[in-house]
C-alpha cells in the first residue's frame, strides 16, 4: 500500500510537471504573438504620426508608447537575470526621483515616460526586419574563406552590415563561423570591437535613435562626418592588433564570404534612406529609417518569395523576430523614466547642474564618466538619459554633444561586462561577458584617448 502510495505521488508529480510543460509550451508562442502584434502597433502608429497623418486631440504617441510598455511586460520573463536587475534599479531610481519631483511640486513630463523612446524602439524593430532579406538567395552553405585576407574582409564585411542591421549581422556572422570553427578570444574581441564601432557613425544603429532622442537639435550629417574617421581609426586598430599580436591565428581564421551580392540589400537601404530625406523633410530622420527598412524587406522579399511567401515570412517575424528586441525594449522604457525624474529635477531648480559649460573639454571629461562608468557595468544610455538633461539647460552645441555621447556608446559597450552585445556572446558563444569586457579595456583606453583629442579637433574643424 505505503509502495501504491509512493508511486502514485511520483506519477502525480510527473504529470504535474508535464501539464506545467505543456501549459508553458502553449503559452509561450501565444505571449510571443501578443507582443509581436503590440510593437507592430507601435511601429505602424510612430510612422503614420510621423508623416502627419494621425490628427489627434490627443498624443497619438501615447497609444505607441503605451503598446510598447504592454509588450515589455509580455516578455520581461524571457530575459536574463542580469537585464532584470538592471532595469528594476533604473526603474526604482527614475520612479524615486518622480516622486521626489512631485512632492516638491515639481511637474513631470508624462510624455517622456510614456512615449520618448517611441521613435528609437520604432527603427531598431523596423530594422530588426533586414534580417529576413540581408543573406543573398542561394548562398547559405558556401564554403567559408580562411587567412589574413579572409579576416580584413569579415571585419569589413562585418562593419558594413551592422551599420544597416546592427546585432544582426554579428550573429549572423559568428553563427555561420561558430558551426566550423568555435568562437575564441580573439575572433570574439574583434566582431565586439568593430560592431561596436559602427554607433560611432551609422543613422541605422540604435545608439543614433537614442542621440537623436535626447539630443533633437543635431544634425545627421555632421555627426556622420565627425564619427566616421573615429570609427575607422578603431577598425584600423584592431587589424593593426591582429597582424602584430595574433599573426598565428590570422594564418588559420576562418572568415565569412562577402561578395557584393551581399552588399545589395544595405546598399538600397541606404539610397532610400537618402531619397526620404529629400522627399519627406519635414518627418524626423528615425520614421525616414524605419519606413524604408520595412519597404526594402517587404519588396526584397515580395521579389523573391512572391506576395503570399512574403505576407507568410513577414508574419512569422512579427510573432517571433520582434519579441526578441525586449532587451532594448525594457531598457529604453526604464531610461524614459529616469530621464523624466531628472528633467524633472534640473528643470526646475531641484538639483545643482554639476556642469557650468559644454565645450570640447568638457565633452572629453563626459566621454570619459561614460567609458568608466561602462566598466562597472552602468549601460551608456543609464549616463546618456542622466547627462542630457543637465547639459541642455547649458544650451551646448548638439552636434558635439551628440558625437560625444556616441563616443561613449562605442566604447561603453565593448567595454561594459553587462553590455547586450556582450552577453549575447555570453548567451551564443559561451564566452562570458566579463572576460570579453576584460580584453577590450587596452582598447577602449586607447581609443579614449584618441577619442578624447578628436572632440577637440572636430569642434574647430567642423562648422
Amino acid at each position: 500500500m505505503v509502495n501504491c502510495a509512493i508511486k502514485s505521488s511520483n506519477m502525480a508529480r510527473c504529470l504535474g510537471s508535464i501539464r506545467g510543460i505543456d501549459i508553458d509550451a502553449a503559452i509561450r508562442p501565444a505571449r510571443h504573438a501578443l507582443a509581436g502584434i503590440l510593437i507592430l502597433s507601435m511601429i505602424a502608429i510612430t510612422i503614420a504620426h510621423g508623416l502627419g497623418w494621425l490628427r489627434l486631440d490627443f498624443n497619438p504617441l501615447w497609444i505607441a508608447g503605451a503598446g510598447a510598455w504592454l509588450a515589455a511586460l509580455l516578455l520581461v520573463v524571457d530575459t536574463t537575470r542580469v537585464l532584470k536587475i538592471q532595469v528594476a534599479l533604473i526603474l526604482l531610481l527614475g520612479g524615486g526621483l518622480i516622486w521626489y519631483a512631485r512632492q516638491r511640486a515639481a511637474p513631470v513630463d508624462l510624455d517622456i515616460v510614456i512615449s520618448s523612446s517611441t521613435g528609437l524602439m520604432t527603427m531598431i524593430a523596423s530594422v530588426g526586419f533586414l534580417r529576413l532579406v540581408v543573406i543573398p538567395e542561394g548562398r547559405e552553405n558556401e564554403p567559408l574563406p580562411v587567412g589574413h585576407g579572409a579576416f580584413l574582409r569579415t571585419l569589413l564585411g562585418l562593419n558594413i552590415a551592422s551599420s544597416v542591421i546592427n546585432i544582426s549581422a554579428p550573429i549572423l556572422i559568428s553563427d555561420r563561423i561558430h558551426r566550423q570553427r568555435p568562437l575564441g578570444r580573439f575572433t570574439a574581441q574583434s566582431f565586439v570591437r568593430v560592431f561596436c564601432g559602427v554607433s560611432s557613425w551609422s543613422p541605422f544603429f540604435g545608439a543614433m535613435a537614442v542621440v537623436l532622442t535626447y539630443v533633437a537639435d543635431a544634425s545627421l550629417g555632421w555627426i556622420v562626418v565627425a564619427g566616421f574617421p573615429f570609427m575607422l581609426v578603431g577598425l584600423i586598430g584592431v587589424y593593426v592588433e591582429a597582424r602584430l599580436r595574433y599573426a598565428g591565428e590570422l594564418d588559420d581564421f576562418v572568415g565569412y564570404p562577402t561578395h557584393f551580392a551581399a552588399l545589395r540589400v544595405p546598399a538600397l537601404l541606404i539610397a532610400s534612406v537618402i531619397a526620404a530625406a529629400h522627399l519627406l523633410q519635414e518627418t524626423p530622420i528615425l520614421v525616414d529609417i524605419a519606413l524604408c527598412a520595412l519597404l526594402v524587406t517587404f519588396a526584397v522579399l515580395w521579389w523573391r518569395y512572391g506576395i503570399g511567401g512574403a505576407l507568410a515570412r513577414l508574419r512569422d517575424h512579427v510573432h517571433g523576430g520582434l519579441p526578441r528586441i525586449v532587451s532594448e525594449l525594457c531598457l529604453f522604457l526604464a531610461a524614459g523614466v529616469l530621464a523624466a525624474g531628472i528633467s524633472a529635477l534640473i528643470g526646475h531648480g531641484l538639483v545643482a547642474n554639476p556642469f557650468v559649460a559644454f565645450d570640447a573639454f568638457t565633452a572629453a571629461q563626459v566621454l570619459a564618466i561614460i567609458v568608466a562608468c561602462a566598466v562597472f557595468g552602468i549601460h551608456p544610455i543609464v549616463m546618456i538619459s542622466s547627462f542630457a538633461p543637465m547639459i541642455l539647460t547649458l544650451e551646448p552645441d548638439p552636434n558635439l554633444l551628440a558625437a560625444t555621447f556616441l563616443f561613449g556608446w562605442h566604447l561603453g559597450t565593448c567595454s561594459n561586462p553587462l553590455s547586450g552585445t556582450n552577453l549575447v556572446f555570453q548567451g551564443r558563444y559561451g564566452i562570458p561577458g566579463w572576460k570579453i569586457a576584460f580584453w577590450n579595456w587596452p582598447y577602449a583606453l586607447a581609443m579614449l584617448f584618441v577619442g578624447a583629442l578628436w572632440l577637440q579637433a572636430v569642434a574647430r574643424i567642423l562648422p
